[in-house]
């Protein structure tokens, strides 16, 4: 009897002392725990296995995006040009504040006769001025167009939009025409070898109509792109040589050629440009003669 009482105490005292032990132990005494349960022949607990390693990720391609830089054709068509057929595709018919001449931040409302607006869409503003003959040959050449200004689309309802004048270099008015830009500038082709230095080109018409100009005017010349012109080529004004007053009418004396000017191109069409002069030491005019000058 004394044994079993012996017994009972041995063994009540071991489980109170698991009891006490057990759960006081942190994480940093998980082995001597582990190792009291072993004795006390408690299930181990599941072993987690380490989780596979992550496979490496390759990196992404970096995308860089490249700005798109739209060419401001405004300085190209400002200044005018010779057209064959400038047909106009609409027009302004009225303005949001009832102006009737009007200028840059201005609101107009266009119509279309037949081509649909689009928002964002441009329109060039003009008017034509008159014929345009070849002082020398006689030839059409066609019209001469001022450019007014531009309209840019900002709201579209029907068959009428809503645009805002975004340019203005002359005061435009109701009832102006309107047409695409890409109606005005010159389809890309293939490019036409530039002339030989030194070919003669004539001055056809000036811009304001004047007898003489000058320095900083604008002109317009008989050579285009497919003469193989391009913008920024250069060419000379050319006067002819008088002849010497101080010489016998027998001999017939003639002066040199004087270069008395120096244009250089702004924009081209198919059989004419549009060039200003930025050097003149004379008055230049219509008909006057040019000489091409390529680059040095």
């Amino acid at each position: 009897m004394f044994r079993s009482l012996f017994t009972l105490v041995f063994v009540t005292f071991i489980f109170l002392t698991v009891l006490t032990v057990v759960p006081s132990v942190k994480a940093d005494g998980l082995d001597e725990a582990l190792s009291t349960l072993k004795h006390l022949n408690a299930p181990p607990p599941p072993v987690v296995e380490d989780p596979l390693p992550l496979l490496p990720t390759e990196p992404e391609e970096a995308v860089v995006e490249v700005p798109v830089t739209k060419k401001n054709i405004w300085p190209m068509v400002s200044q005018g040009m010779i057209l064959e057929k400038p047909s106009p595709e609409g027009k302004i018919t009225a303005s949001e504040d009832q102006k009737q001449m009007l200028t840059q931040g201005d609101i107009v409302y266009l119509s279309s006769f037949g081509e649909p607006f689009d928002s964002g869409q441009e329109w060039l503003v003009f008017k034509t001025m008159k014929d345009v003959h070849h002082p020398k040959s006689g030839a059409y050449l066609g019209e001469l167009v001022h450019v007014l200004g531009i309209a840019k689309v900002i709201k579209v309802n029907n068959d009428v939009a809503t645009a805002r004048l975004t340019r203005s270099k002359e005061p435009i008015a109701i009832g102006n025409k309107i047409a695409f830009i890409d109606r005005f500038m010159p389809p890309i082709t293939e490019t036409t070898p530039p002339p030989e230095g030194g070919s003669l080109g004539v001055i056809v018409e000036v811009h304001d109509d004047r007898l003489n100009v000058a320095q900083n005017d604008i002109v317009y010349i008989d050579y285009g792109s497919e003469e193989g012109i391009d913008e920024g080529d250069r060419f000379v004004v050319v006067h002819a040589g008088e002849r010497d007053a101080l010489a016998s009418t027998l001999r017939k004396t003639e002066l040199p050629d004087r270069n008395i000017g120096l244009m250089v191109v702004l924009a081209t069409q198919a059989h004419t440009a549009t060039a200003k002069i930025t050097q003149s030491i004379e008055p230049i005019a219509k008909g006057d003669t040019i000489l091409y000058r390529p680059e040095e």
